[in-house]
């Protein structure tokens, strides 16, 4: 269901999004807003909780940076059901693994209404900074990366959102379509039930269909696929210079485990254990194992890994953690044909078994250990 609001068109896109979000809370639909916003020097963007209306004045959910993936902060702020109604304005990818926590228990979905919108990426942060001391208006910083955007991507974008294919997703319970709009237009579409019901006593005009967003999406869409074809060769090398201080893990907004089994206190270490591996290797590289912790979090987080490329942004050692999760994830994903934060109705595939799944991979010496024994 496609829709404008009345009374929510401002100057400039952003200033349109803000108009929706501030009917939203002022008409009472919701009782308070996660959504991003600047510092008062402008210079970053924070998540912030506001309860009032006037007070998202400055909020940028455009800025084209992420400090966190924001669906951590949601983890952290409806671990169990909340007593009003809150509203979270999010990134695609921070709409799909908010999603995705639901499905692990770890997000209470009573009361939250998921707030998506259409996303230019964001910059790598050390760019990022560099900008934005250039800059004197901030928000104009910010519209001017939306027309990079459309125009085509800035090599200084994150990797990971130069191949994002879900940067328009609508797996939301309401998704702010700006792309292909004509702005400042943006255009409502309602997903699910309650996104429906947060307009009900609210003007709105239908929208039937909006072909030149359809053909923009489709234009940047195989432009994103185009630079999928990445690989990971020379793996091993890639991860040399990590120093295992988990950073990736802290920021991960699926790494939810209380006790982490990929430390290496919990992998059974001892000072034998590291002396007699020496004496058999005669040298090994410390800390040890650094490949098999990288690979036993992919095999953990595969299935519901969103690519948000925030674990290479945390990474000291500048380790390319966005296209190595995002390669592993992408093939692991497609061998079960699905997509993290899709549907709230589709199961993880870690979660169920299908008989017809995987045939062509059978497990061949265990039927040829099974002909001999008879």
């Amino acid at each position: 269901m496609l829709f404008t609001v009345k009374g929510t068109q401002g100057r400039s896109t952003l200033d349109s999004i803000t108009g929706l979000l501030k009917l939203l809370l002022s008409k009472g639909k919701i009782d308070a807003l996660l959504v991003p916003k600047r510092y008062p020097n402008g210079k970053s963007v924070a998540q912030v909780l506001i309860t009032d209306p006037q007070k998202l004045d400055g909020s940028d959910p455009l800025a084209p940076v992420q400090m966190v993936n924001a669906a951590s902060i949601v983890r952290e702020l409806a671990k169990e059901p909340v007593r009003k109604k809150v509203g979270a304005v999010l990134r695609p990818c921070e709409v799909r693994a908010t999603i995705e926590l639901m499905k692990l228990k770890q997000v209470s979905d009573e009361n939250l209404i998921l707030i998506g919108y259409d996303c230019p990426g964001v910059y790598n942060l050390k760019e990022y900074m560099r900008l934005i001391e250039k800059e004197k208006d901030k928000e104009a910083h910010t519209l001017q990366h939306v027309e990079a955007f459309l125009s085509g991507d800035k090599d200084t974008i994150r990797e990971s959102c130069s191949e994002c294919t879900h940067f328009a997703g609508s797996s939301a319970d309401i998704h702010i379509a700006w792309i292909g709009t004509d702005a400042p237009s943006i255009v409502v579409e309602a997903v699910t039930e309650k996104g429906v019901h947060l307009f009900d006593d609210i003007e709105t005009k239908k929208i039937e269909d909006l072909p030149a967003r359809k053909q923009l999406l489709e234009k940047i869409l195989v432009r994103r696929t185009e630079r999928q074809k990445s690989t990971l060769e020379g793996f091993f090398d890639l991860l040399q210079p990590c120093i295992r201080c988990y950073n990736c893990r802290e920021v991960c907004p699926l790494c939810y485990c209380k006790e982490c089994l990929l430390k290496p206190e919990k992998m059974g270490y001892s000072s034998e254990r590291y002396l007699s591996r020496a004496e058999k290797k005669l040298e090994i590289k410390m800390p040890v194992d650094t490949a098999l912790y990288h690979l036993t979090k992919v095999n953990h987080m595969g299935f519901s890994c969103v690519s948000c490329g925030v674990c290479e942004q945390a990474c000291p050692m500048e380790i390319p953690l966005g296209r190595i999760h995002g390669v592993f994830s992408r093939n692991i994903q497609a061998l079960f044909d699905y997509v993290p934060g899709r549907s709230r109705e589709e199961e993880l595939p870690v979660l169920t078994f299908q008989e017809e799944e995987l045939t062509d991979v059978e497990d061949i010496g265990m039927k040829d250990k099974l002909f001999e024994e008879q």
